[in-house]
């Protein structure tokens, strides 16, 4: 059974494909055109993501739900609009499809540590998508040393880290300090 995980923006798609534990494919999509509006480029998305669903055929579908709290109006409102993008497509194809948390995923496959640098947090991603499946996906900082979300792959290891979250192998075992 072939399963999609997806990390949606208005800007970038990230996709990964996977069969049970493995990860088969992945890749990011842009919009074909430049300077679209940022409704175009959901539109621009649409095809796009069919095709993907038409080669791999999954049956399932794994995204990262939208973030409601500390967001501005007009990003929720697009992450919403991506959201029912993919809803409506999924049901096109017959998929299931799920939404989990980004606080959810990055706590269970082990990258959360209470950071709330977005950047940071983007660099924690593709260093743990990386080590977990040997690859080598881009993380580029400045010659300031900030890091560039332009130029590098934290979408696509968002989309292949937000499907591991939800696999037993890949989860991080909670550990509970406590009084016994």
């Amino acid at each position: 059974m072939v399963s999609m995980s997806l990390d949606m923006s208005t800007t970038c798609i990230g996709w990964s494909m996977w069969e049970d534990d493995n990860l088969l494919d992945y890749g990011k999509l842009k919009p074909l055109e430049d300077k679209l509006e940022w409704r175009e480029r959901i539109q621009n998305f649409v095809p796009q993501l069919h095709n993907l669903m038409k080669k791999y055929m999954p049956s399932k579908v794994y995204c990262e739900d939208v973030p409601l709290m500390g967001r501005q109006n007009k990003v929720l409102v697009q992450l919403g609009a991506m959201q029912g993008m993919a809803l409506g497509l999924c049901y096109s194809h017959n998929v299931e499809v799920y939404f989990k948390a980004v606080g959810t995923w990055r706590k269970d496959i082990g990258i959360s540590c209470g950071e709330k640098d977005r950047d940071h947090m983007k660099i924690k991603s593709i260093e743990k998508a990386n080590e977990l499946f040997g690859l080598n996906l881009n993380c580029v900082l400045t010659k300031s040393g900030n890091y560039n979300g332009n130029k590098s792959d934290d979408d696509i290891a968002d989309s292949i880290l937000i499907y591991a979250s939800t696999r037993d192998k890949y989860k991080v075992e909670q550990k509970h300090f406590g009084r016994r």
